[in-house]
């Protein structure tokens, strides 16, 4: 009987823990694989204060990894950033965005490796191309004021050539918020 009873709450632990993810459809990633809903495009638009979605348009480089922001979405609980990443060296390239976080002024977002969609993290070799979206959850008990953020500081963690062991600490892409 007890078996039953924690298998049952296993279960239901997992289905509300299911429910409670993002919804990522509307978030673009920028890449040439990505299809965007057009539905949830229509009802982004009619979306009230409590969120805000642009097109960041922001590239940076680190280390022969080139990593483009697309799409950011911005609402009371999280924020949701769209992004594709190329390493244009022929060696291979670890980073794990996806375990990065982001600052906006005193708070600190950390990334929600569940929620998001896509591959963007790993040993990335040479000419290889990915995108998806990551998802950055505000802390407990906290909710995000979409309106007052003007800037996002998106932290990658590290970026490591695997072959020249040419190694970048902290890499960090800034999101004007537009």
């Amino acid at each position: 009987m007890k078996k039953i009873i924690s298998i049952l709450g296993v279960g239901l632990l997992s289905v509300g823990v299911l429910a409670a993810c993002s919804d990522t459809s509307d978030v673009s990633t920028g890449g040439k694989n990505n299809a965007t809903n057009q539905e949830a495009k229509k009802q982004a638009a009619k979306a009230d204060d409590s969120t805000k979605k642009f097109n960041a348009g922001v590239s940076k480089e680190f280390n022969g990894m080139k990593v483009s922001i697309a799409d950011v979405k911005i609402t009371k609980k999280n924020i949701q950033v769209g992004l594709n990443i190329q390493n244009t060296t022929s060696n291979t390239i670890s980073m794990y965005p996806d375990q990065g976080h982001l600052v906006i002024g005193d708070l600190q977002l950390e990334a929600n490796m569940f929620d998001g969609t896509g591959d963007v993290s790993g040993d990335i070799s040479g000419g290889v191309k990915k995108d998806g979206v990551i998802v950055f959850d505000a802390p407990q008990g906290k909710t995000l004021d979409v309106k007052k953020i003007k800037s996002i500081a998106f932290h990658m963690g590290q970026i490591l050539d695997n072959k020249t062991f040419k190694n970048i600490d902290d890499a960090v892409v800034t999101i004007p918020v537009k």
